[in-house]
Parts: structure tokens; sequence; C-alpha cells
């Protein structure tokens, strides 16, 4: 068969099982609302800019005058034309957030990822990876040369089971995400901590989710449990989200930021990101800083979201974050329902394999921190009901 009657086939074969995937064109005109081409409005309730600060005027006005002063592009990877000084300035600053010696930015948190596990990962070493982690982290451990080991999803005793079984590795890396995204779960960190320094391992964490929702004041997982930093945990992160830019990084020892500085070819290899996100995505930390209520708001938000959904009978894993998924397990089911709520101007995302396993399909509402209150409490109510009313009728 060749190329063009077997891409056929396929996309035939994903109209048929209701995994047909379009983008759809929404212009934003501001943090939770959006409107497509024909003028349908939509509330927009499974973003990823969970604080809004993609839309702050002092985030747009520090991006605007990067680019007037110096152009849009960077023109080249940082190792052939050179660093912007913003580069090495938000690194600073994303180690000091994050507590930790030093900060790498990659161009993508899928890069970061990618960046990190492919140049640490050895021949003679094992990852433990949790069976539910991002993709980004699966296509990483393929590029590495580590053998990978899948344990059950925030399964300790398994994973303590194969920790004991691979102790004489060479290296052992545990890798899982802070909130997974697509549950909305929580990795238990203590426990993963203890088994790491009883099984002389290092802990790898994206945080991508975290950024911005744990913690207190939004500094992620570490905050979350109250740890402290070790030379044992990596974190990994994206300005993409709660911080309403664009760019990925890791946070480590200054040994191992040197370390990836040699050999990770997606930071070597890459054109810088433009200047005019690095500066984004700084005034957007120094909000975060600055501005801790975001963070109590998104809180309160995701609380409303809980108790609306409790009441109304709608099960989800019970600590979700800031990301509630709302498990039909039907492909076709859940289309029915994205399509209803489209219709009502709710957009909130079908997620389908290969994004989770076959069978398991979810809508996926995620939490930002400036939604009118009453209009999200009426859109929550509005859920709850088309998924009872299409559920029942399906």
């Amino acid at each position: 068969m060749d190329a063009e009657k077997y891409w056929h086939r396929e996309i035939e074969q994903c109209q048929h099982m209701c995994l047909t995937r379009n983008t759809s064109a929404i212009k934003f005109f501001d943090a939770t609302h959006g409107t497509t081409e024909t003028g349908h409005k939509l509330f927009m309730v499974c973003t990823n800019d969970y604080l809004g600060l993609r839309f702050h005027p002092e985030v747009i006005e520090a991006a605007q005058k990067c680019m007037h002063d110096g152009g849009f592009g960077s023109s080249g990877a940082r190792l052939t034309t050179g660093t912007h000084p913003l580069a090495n300035q938000l690194e600073q600053n994303l180690a000091c957030f994050k507590c930790s010696e030093a900060a790498l930015i990659f161009n993508t948190g899928y890069m970061a990822n990618l960046g990190l596990i492919s140049a640490i990962g050895r021949s003679g070493d094992v990852i433990f990876s949790d069976e539910k982690n991002h993709a980004s982290i699966i296509d990483g451990c393929k590029l590495s040369k580590a053998k990978v080991v899948i344990y059950a999803h925030r399964d300790m005793g398994q994973l303590k089971e194969l920790l004991n079984k691979y102790r004489y590795a060479q290296s052992r890396f545990i890798i899982t995400e802070g909130v997974f995204s697509m549950d909305g779960t929580i990795t238990p960190l203590p426990n993963l901590a203890g088994l790491a320094e009883a099984f002389d391992a290092h802990i790898i964490i994206d945080d991508a989710h975290s950024l911005g929702v744990l913690g207190k004041d939004g500094h992620g997982i570490l905050e979350h449990f109250r740890m402290q930093p070790s030379p044992r945990i990596i974190q990994v992160g994206t300005c993409s989200k709660a911080l309403g830019s664009l760019g990925g990084f890791v946070c480590g020892t200054k040994t191992l930021i040197q370390y990836l500085r040699q050999c990770s070819r997606p930071f070597l290899c890459s054109t810088m990101l433009p200047p005019a996100a690095l500066a984004a995505s700084l005034k957007a930390l120094q909000i975060l800083r600055s501005e801790p209520e975001r963070v109590r708001r998104l809180k309160w938000f995701s609380e409303t979201a809980k108790n609306v959904f409790l009441e109304s009978g709608i099960s989800f894993p019970s600590e979700s974050t800031a990301i509630f998924p709302l498990v039909t397990g039907d492909e076709a089911l859940t289309m029915k329902i994205f399509e209803s709520l489209y219709q009502r101007g709710i957009y909130l995302a079908a997620i389908r394999y290969p994004s989770v396993p076959f069978g398991h399909a979810r809508l996926r509402l995620s939490v930002c921190s400036e939604y009118p209150e009453d209009e999200w409490r009426n859109a929550l109510l509005d859920i709850a009901s088309t998924i009872k009313t299409v559920v029942g009728h399906f």
C-alpha cells in the first residue's frame, strides 16, 4: 500500500471511531472568552492560562517594548548567534522561583522533557516512568539510551519493587508529572522522595500544571507538600500555561544545567525563543510573585467547580486541582456532549485517544482565576445538566 492510500485509510478509521481532530479557529478577546470566524461567541472552560496572565497589560507591554527595541525573531541558536540578556535573566529568575541552583530554557515544555531525558539517560541506566505520564516524557524516554520501566499510576508499592529489582543499575531516574494533565491528580512526592533516598535515585518532576496552581504562592508541588529542594529532584516546567507566555525550562544543580548546555540536542540545535516571549515570561513571573491572590482566586474557582459537580452527581478524582476530567469512557458520547455545549456557547475540550487510552474518553475542564463569578457558576451548572441530558438519551 502506498503512502497516500495508507493516510486515507487511517483518516477514515479515525472518522469511524469518532477520533477525528480539526483545529478550530477561535480568537480570544480576553482570558476566558473567544469568538469563531462566523461570530459564534464562546466561554472557554479548557484554557491552560490558569492565571489569565497572557492578557495582563504589563505582560503585553513588556513584549511590545521588547519587539520595538529589538525586533521579533532571535535569528539563531543561543550558542551560535549569541544569547539575548533576557534569556539569562529569565533562567536566573526561574531558578530562584523554583529554589534551584540553575535553570535552562527550552522552546517549549515538550522540548524541555525531550532535551532533558534524552540527554541524561545513558546505556546502563533505568528510568521508572508513571504509566500516565505526558507524551513528551514518553518520547523523551524513547530517545534516551536507558532502559525504561513503566509503573502503575502512583503505585508506590510497585515502584518500590521495581527499584529493588534494578537496584544495581548504573543510575536510576523516577519520572512523574506533578499534576497529571489528563486527570488532575497529584503525584505523592513525599513517598517518591523516600524511595529515591532509599534507592539512590533522582526524581524528575514535570511541574507544568503545578506552577501557579499548587502551593500557597503557586511555586508548585514542592511548596504544596512543604518540601525543601534537593539535588535529587529535577524540576521541569513551562512558561506557556500559568505564565501565559511561551517556552519550557529545566531547574536543577549547576552541574546538571551545564551538562545539558553541552549535550541536549533540542537546546543546542534550536533557534532561541523570540526576545518578546522572554520579556513576557519575565513580567508574568514577576506578577505571580507580587500578586499571590491570583493563586488564591484560582483555588476558589476550583473549589466552586468541585462543589457544583459533586452536588450534580458528576464524578471526578477527589483531589482534582485546576483540572477536572469528566470521564465518559465513550468517544461518540464525548463528542455529542462537546457539540451540545459548543452550540450553547461553552467550549469544553473533548479528549480522546491517543491523548488518553482508547475507551477512556473525557471532557477536560480547566480553571482560570479570571472567570466572571456568575458566568462561571452558570457554565458549571450548564455543563452538569448537558452531560446528564446527553448521557440519558445516548
